[in-house]
C-alpha cells in the first residue's frame, strides 16, 4: 500500500464515527429496528455490532504493532448479535465506545513509519494478516455500515409504502 492510499484510508478511519452518526440521525425513529428480513440486521444491531468490533480493531492494531508475529482472533459477529441481544442494548454507550476507541487508536496509527505498517500476524480466519490488511478494513468499515444503514432506511420506506419490499425470508 503506498502513502497516499494509506493516507486516505487514516483519514476514512477519522471521520468514520461522524459518518455512521450522520446515517444513524438521519434514519427515521421506526426504520431503527427494523429488519429487512429475519436474517438481516437492523439499524440498531449494526450500530452494537460497531462498538464490538472497534474493541476488537483497537486490540488487534496494537497486537499487530507491538507482538512479533501476534495471533489475532477471529469471531462469529452474527453469534454476537443473538447471544448480546443487540437489538435491546442502549445506543449512546454504542456511540461512546465508537467515538472513543476510534480517537484513541487514530493516534495510535497517525504518523506510524513504513515499517510498521508491514507488521503482520496471522488472522485465525484469514491468514496472513498485516497492519496494512487491518486499514483496509478498518478504514472504511463504519462507511461501509453507514452505508447499510442508509439502505435498510431506504427498504424501511419502500415497506411503509406498500411497495412489499421482497427478499427471500420475508419481513420481520
Amino acid at each position: 500500500m503506498n502513502k497516499q492510499d494509506r493516507s486516505r484510508l487514516i483519514q476514512q478511519y477519522r471521520t468514520g464515527p461522524d459518518v455512521l452518526l450522520a446515517a444513524w440521525t438521519a434514519c427515521p425513529l421506526a426504520a431503527r429496528t427494523w429488519k429487512p428480513s429475519s436474517s438481516d440486521w437492523s439499524a440498531h444491531e449494526i450500530i452494537l455490532h460497531c462498538g464490538d468490533s472497534e474493541t476488537f480493531a483497537a486490540t488487534r492494531i496494537r497486537l499487530l504493532l507491538a507482538e512479533p508475529n501476534p495471533t489475532i482472533a477471529g469471531y462469529d459477529q452474527d453469534t454476537w448479535v443473538h447471544t448480546f441481544d443487540y437489538g435491546q442494548l442502549p445506543i449512546d454507550l454504542a456511540f461512546a465506545t465508537i467515538s472513543a476507541v476510534r480517537a484513541s487508536t487514530n493516534c495510535v496509527i497517525t504518523g506510524l513509519d513504513d515499517q510498521l505498517w508491514e507488521a503482520a500476524g496471522n488472522h485465525t480466519e484469514a491468514g496472513p494478516y498485516s497492519a496494512q490488511d487491518w486499514l483496509s478494513i478498518y478504514g472504511v468499515h463504519l462507511h461501509e455500515h453507514a452505508d447499510q444503514i442508509r439502505a435498510n432506511a431506504d427498504l424501511w420506506r419502500l415497506d411503509q409504502d406498500g411497495s412489499n419490499v421482497s427478499t427471500s425470508e420475508g419481513n420481520t
